[in-house]
């Protein structure tokens, strides 16, 4: 590996470098878009829709939080709803619904939740407590897992036809695990009097804070853009004319990596 290789870990955690640690970020995206589900809509259904920003790391895992449906007299077990990444994978989260889903649910769609949300033990539990009951979608949401997080995800409400009971739709958030942002530097094709300059790149809209033997700065880094980090080097780093110097990449979700590097002071 060359001296001043860096990386943060990727996303199993495994250390690419003995001095460099990550982090993954969580982030919300919320749909406030309501409205009232026709009934028998075919299975191309109503898309409610979230964006996710570019320029941010993989999907780690995601979940359904807030999912708020509304049916009574026996209208919801009409619905069905599918899940679509901006990759185009598709799948279904709910394939049987409840009798009936109260105004006042927001429920929580997890891989890790116990019950199931196609059984009538999960509309059990969501008509006692429909703001804090989760259930386990029809199929894994780990599907996503991996997928680019970047751009429009889509929740597509169905409403089969059973009932001629209307319902209505009143919103959803998607809620993402990033993966690990990931940091790399070696030293810039310059160099800067009393200054270490470096070359950095993270794998996702990153700030990068310098520390240890450079003085701190913060320099804006775009995702897989190599971009020149120049920061004044400590008294003492000067004087020895080299240093250690820390760098921690925070992006947009929180998610940081940290790593060190021996440089030298440009003369």
């Amino acid at each position: 590996m060359p001296k001043l290789l860096l990386a943060a870990a990727v996303s199993t955690g495994a250390l690419l470098a003995s001095t460099g640690n990550a982090f993954a970020g969580n982030a919300s995206y919320t749909s406030t878009g309501t409205f009232g589900v026709p009934n028998n809509t075919g299975q191309a259904g109503v898309p409610s829709q979230v964006f996710v920003p570019p320029g941010r790391t993989p999907v780690q895992s995601v979940q359904l939080t807030q999912v708020k449906p509304s049916f009574g007299g026996g209208g919801g077990q009409d619905l069905q709803l599918r899940l679509k990444s901006p990759s185009g994978t598709e799948i279904h989260v709910i394939n049987i619904g409840c009798t009936t889903y109260p105004n006042t649910s927001a429920f929580t769609i997890s891989d890790n939740a116990a019950l199931s949300v196609d059984t009538p033990a999960f509309c059990t539990a969501l008509g006692g407590a429909p703001t804090s009951t989760s259930g386990k979608p029809s199929e894994p949401l780990s599907t996503f897992s991996g997928q680019p997080s970047g751009g429009t995800w889509t929740v597509t409400v169905v409403d089969v036809g059973v009932s001629g009971t209307l319902g209505s739709w009143n919103g959803w958030t998607l809620q993402i695990n990033h993966a690990n942002p990931t940091l790399q530097a070696t030293k810039a094709p310059f160099k800067a009097k009393g200054k270490f300059a470096l070359s950095v790149t993270c794998d996702a809209n990153c700030s990068v804070t310098t520390g240890g033997a450079a003085k701190p700065t913060t320099t804006q880094v775009a995702q897989n853009a190599p971009s020149i980090i120049v920061a004044d080097a400590s008294k003492k780093a000067r004087k020895k004319g080299k240093g250690s110097v820390t760098l921690t990449a925070t992006d947009q979700t929180g998610g940081t990596a940290t790593a060190t590097v021996n440089a030298k002071v440009g003369k």
